[in-house]
């Protein structure tokens, strides 16, 4: 049985343009701990980890091309240390809502520098019967690692602030939520989206209207109102009769079994007969050890256990 330790989990990452699409972004801490190797995730392979105790920070972005790598550690509930996360470049673009002449960027001059040169899209996704509005300097990429199913443009700004102004104006004259939590996420993995289609066109179509009484110009968007259907990029997870069973990676401590696909950040496995769905996120951060093997099964939790907890 072959082991890989000490590897060191930086990233889950989507590349729309590179088959199969999700990667792990992992470093070798013994062999070598100052790069970062890409470790694709392939549907219908076996997939078998151990999530070690140890969790070290994952260091930050210094701009949209360069990372720095961190060698300290962490606690649980955090990814970074707290130099790194003051530090991070992406930072200032998760929270920004633009109220602040500056965004979240005042002690990041290169990031503020970037969200006012960059075009920005303002688009609506649905995910299962959930609809989220959001920006991103690269949609489609923002897309599927949210694990959308359907998503559309509907304004593409000249730069980040406007788009985030814009936002939060939709989010809050049409009562549309910015983020969707995982937990809905994973409740609803296979859900058949047909049902909330009409809802979905209906909404965009009451946000094409409320943009265009305002005073927003869009730039010009090869996919501006352009429904863009995502389930190909998952698996085959849209083919699931059943709902998997949770894998809670904090007590069981390891991920097992033959891929089924992987839809954002959630992981389907199957073994033994049944599914099962792990929470990506929860592993960044530490060191984990990977086998040629499958792994000898822990204790789950079934969906409505778990949801019924939260």
């Amino acid at each position: 049985m072959e082991i890989i330790l000490n590897e060191h989990l930086i990233a889950v990452k989507w590349d729309p343009d590179t088959p199969p699409h999700v990667f792990l972004f992992l470093r070798n801490l013994d062999e070598n701990p100052d790069e970062v190797y890409r470790k694709p995730l392939y549907s219908g392979h076996s997939f078998n980890v151990r999530i070690l105790n140890e969790k070290m920070c994952i260091g930050h972005s210094i701009n949209k091309k360069k990372y720095h790598l961190c060698t300290n550690i962490t606690s649980e509930q955090y990814v970074r240390c707290f130099t790194c996360e003051q530090k991070d470049f992406e930072k200032c673009f998760l929270f920004c809502d633009a109220s602040k002449p500056f965004g979240n960027c005042a002690e990041h001059t290169e990031a503020y520098e970037y969200c006012k040169s960059h075009p920005c899209s303002v688009y609506l996704a649905l995910i299962a019967n959930d609809i989220k509005v959001g920006v991103s300097f690269n949609p489609m990429k923002r897309w599927i690692n949210q694990g959308a199913d359907l998503a559309v443009e509907v304004f593409r700004a000249d730069n980040g602030f406007t788009a985030r102004k814009l936002e939060k104006e939709i989010s809050t004259a049409l009562q549309i939520p910015q983020a969707i939590r995982k937990t809905q996420k994973a409740r609803k993995i296979n859900y058949d989206i047909t049902q909330s289609l009409p809802i979905f066109r209906n909404l965009t179509q009451k946000v094409i209207e409320f943009i265009n009484s305002r005073s927003y110009q869009s730039s010009d968007s090869e996919i501006l109102h352009q429904e863009t259907a995502l389930s190909s990029y998952y698996g085959k997870i849209t083919e699931l009769t059943v709902n998997p069973i949770i894998n809670d990676v904090e007590k069981t401590q390891q991920v097992t079994g033959e891929i089924i696909g992987i839809k954002g950040k959630l992981l389907v496995s199957k073994r033994n007969n049944s599914y099962y769905v792990t929470n990506l996120t929860k592993m960044i951060g530490h060191l984990l050890s990977f086998s040629s093997t499958p792994l000898k099964m822990k204790g789950q939790k079934s969906l409505s256990d778990f949801f019924s907890t939260q």
